[in-house]
């Protein structure tokens, strides 16, 4: 059974604190088939490379000009 994990982190990039540790503290636990549905306020297109190379494919949904919703889903298994 895959699980879903879904974070917010419009507030922290709002508030100026960098929301990488805790996007890659939820990454570390997930496994092949578990999602992560993420709301920033812009596309993440660093990240998108990072997670790319941990295993997972991802899709970006526009939902205003300031929330967008990426949803990464593990494809593989690799080194974290």
């Amino acid at each position: 059974m895959s699980n879903t994990i879904e974070l917010d982190v419009r507030n922290d990039i709002a508030q100026k604190n960098d929301p990488f540790q805790k996007i890659m503290t939820e990454v570390k636990v997930m496994e092949t088939g578990d999602e992560l549905i993420l709301h920033t306020p812009f596309v993440p297109k660093p990240l998108l490379k990072v997670m790319e190379g941990k295993g997972f494919s991802h899709e970006v949904d526009q939902k205003s000009t300031e929330h967008f919703i990426t949803r990464f889903v593990k494809e593989k298994n690799t080194a974290l």
